[in-house]
């Protein structure tokens, strides 16, 4: 395990230069583990700051909420026998940025997915349903975009992207 786990925490600092997004991504590897999900950082991942300057505490909740449902998701089922996989994403050149998370979980209901955004709604309880809304709000805010697809049984891919006009063409 702690072969694997310094294997993991070297790939992600080698692909993460911004500190904060690298820790928490070293934090959710280990909740993937404890539970039974095999989080993959996805191939070619390279993050700079230098490239787009988006606030670190800002990068850290979209992610972290991101990941986060997407562990609920995979978490539905109580067969402990299925293959739950996480697939990370992130990316960046200079004046862009993309995130991405694709996870085996239950997938969204189609009649759900247009108000997943919605500040409140939540199809797990009383008291939730604000994750996404923040989400999208931080994203608008630094005039990102956010994608969802998602097909149930299947699985859910959440897109996040950052890019700045050269103003210099």
């Amino acid at each position: 395990i702690t072969i694997v786990q310094r294997e993991n925490i070297s790939k992600v600092m080698n692909a993460v230069s911004e500190p904060a997004v690298a820790a928490l991504l070293i934090g959710k590897i280990a909740r993937a583990s404890e539970l039974n999900i095999n989080f993959v950082l996805r191939e070619g991942c390279c993050y700079s700051s230098a490239d787009m300057n988006l606030p670190s505490e800002m990068l850290i909740s979209v992610i972290g909420n991101l990941l986060d449902n997407a562990f609920d998701a995979m978490n539905e089922s109580t067969d402990y026998k299925e293959h739950k996989e996480l697939m990370f994403g992130i990316y960046s050149k200079p004046g862009a940025v993309l995130i991405t998370v694709d996870d085996t979980g239950s997938g969204i209901k189609s009649e759900n997915i247009d108000f997943i955004f919605d500040n409140g709604y939540s199809t797990k309880g009383e008291g939730r349903g604000t994750g996404l809304y923040q989400v999208k709000a931080m994203v608008k805010n630094f005039d990102g975009k956010i994608t969802v697809e998602s097909q149930e049984g299947v699985g859910t891919s959440f897109s996040v992207s950052f890019t700045k006009e050269n103003e210099n063409v």
